[in-house]
């Protein structure tokens, strides 16, 4: 088989043996652009690979090829903005996203708002125009037909497939770029079975709809299969859970520490949006904490990653301010496990650095971040701080209310939804003077996790996709 992809997707298959476990039952050969090959993080991620993969074979990957794929997902956002109330949201938030607008934008206040940051928003608007026009019923398909040729063309994925002969390819996505357009139309090309794995939670149902889509979507739940169906248009018996490589069958509920401890973790890229909920939490502690305990409260911050100047130093001068609250140090160090900068060696510590502080924890108090079912995997409550009242475009109560893979969280068992300070303030104290566990939900609505290994439902359904295809044309 074939796996298609490029550097960045590559480090949490790599980090949990993905490619070592599909070796194991088939011939694995690994495509990659040709910029990615010649990097030093590749030569890191290569030695590792080394007895995984019978071949690396690039392929050629142009600008055009990759500007073109995103111009298609953000024309196909507009396009299809109607079938799913992520999509508006998604175009909301491009529009009108961080400029305190009511969500209730009819509203006095909303149009006050909307008044006031006219400049801004005709900003946004500007920006977006040639999605909006890409995406008009009378353009979209001429220029998206043309623009489809242009990737298959320009990312030569199709030269690798002719020179493998491979049973099945699969391709690893995290949004519709080029290379995605491009492995999927080649495969339908040339009758190879395409299987598509949107490795993380959001993935499947936020980004775009499929210009192309593939004979197995694999995606992270049961909850999530009618939704992915619907948007890219999908037989659903086609779109099967596999769960996410970063959670197995050994992610197993962890033992309780002694110590009081809250991971915080933060979904934006601008730090400061979290600051009505962080002032809760560190209130919460000092309160907590003033009380006779053998074990003191540690509130431990991850915001979202970024090298912004100006966000990291706010990030440094909020929690110097807020003496309970302490900035996780590979954030500050600008050295996350999601950061493209740092070596693959630091990534791999970096991430095991985040789980050993993700299971030590007693609660976590996250917005809508794929470390809520990373710690309901293991046992660990979750509180969402998505507060209701004042509520803005962009808000963590917007996002809940308009993302597909969000919604499910009202349902999952061990998430707390805290509508307001109060609700939140009250929750943190419940689990931290009774601390405890809440074995997580496997059913596979929320989380899904079987007996088998992550690899093992991939190539299952693999063999699946292969046998679907030998009876069509057989």
């Amino acid at each position: 088989m074939v796996v298609a992809g490029n550097l960045s997707h590559l480090d949490q298959f790599v980090i949990h043996g993905f490619f070592k476990e599909l070796s194991e039952s088939a011939t694995v050969y690994l495509t990659l652009p040709e910029e990615d090959i010649a990097t030093e993080r590749w030569a890191e991620v290569a030695k590792i690979l080394d007895d995984s993969i019978t071949e690396v074979v690039p392929y050629r990957y142009s600008a055009r090829a990759k500007t073109s794929g995103y111009q298609l997902g953000a024309a196909l956002t507009y396009r299809y903005r109607k079938a799913s109330s992520g999509y508006r949201g998604r175009i909301s938030n491009s529009l009108l996203g961080n400029l305190d607008i009511p969500i209730r934008v009819a509203s006095v206040g909303g149009i006050w708002s909307l008044l006031k940051n006219g400049r801004p928003i005709f900003k946004n608007i500007l920006h977006q125009t040639p999605a909006i026009l890409r995406g008009s019923r009378g353009f979209f398909w001429i220029w998206s037909f043309i623009s489809v040729r242009r990737i298959v063309r320009e990312c030569e994925i199709l030269r690798v497939l002719l020179a493998v002969s491979p049973d099945a390819i699969i391709t690893l996505m995290q949004r519709q770029a080029g290379f995605v357009v491009a492995s999927l139309a080649s495969g339908e090309s040339e009758g190879v079975p395409t299987l598509l794995i949107p490795y993380k939670w959001d993935n499947a149902s936020s980004k775009s709809p499929l210009i192309q889509t593939p004979n197995k979507m694999l995606v992270y739940n049961l909850g999530i299969r009618e939704t992915c169906s619907k948007l890219h248009k999908i037989d659903i018996g086609s779109v099967v859970a596999v769960g996410s490589v970063e959670v197995s069958n050994r992610s197993s509920v962890s033992d309780l520490n002694q110590d009081r401890y809250v991971l915080l973790i933060g979904a934006s890229a601008n730090a400061s949006e979290s600051r009505r909920w962080l002032e809760v939490c560190n209130n919460v502690a000092q309160m907590v904490s003033d009380k006779p305990r053998d074990s003191r409260i540690r509130l431990f911050w991850r915001p979202y990653p970024t090298a912004d100047t100006k966000n990291l130093e706010f990030m440094k001068s909020f929690v110097s301010s807020h003496q309970n609250i302490e900035l996780d140090q590979d954030i500050a160090d600008v050295k996350s496990h999601r950061s493209g900068s740092v070596s693959f060696g630091e990534a791999r510590l970096s991430y095991f650095r985040f789980i050993d502080t993700l299971s030590s924890a007693s609660v976590v108090v996250s917005e809508g971040t794929s470390a809520i079912v990373d710690a309901r995997a293991r046992g660990i409550p979750v509180i969402y701080p998505a507060f209701k009242k004042d509520s803005t475009i962009g808000s963590q109560w917007f996002h809940m209310n308009h993302s597909e893979h969000l919604k499910g969280l009202r349902e999952t068992t061990g998430v707390f939804i805290a509508k307001d300070e109060q609700e939140l303030e009250r929750l943190l104290v419940d689990f931290l003077t009774n601390p405890r566990r809440i074995p997580a939900d496997n059913s596979g609505q929320s989380i899904f996790v079987d007996e088998r290994s992550y690899a093992q439902r991939v190539l299952d359904v693999v063999d699946e996709a292969i046998a679907e295809k030998s009876a069509k044309t057989g």
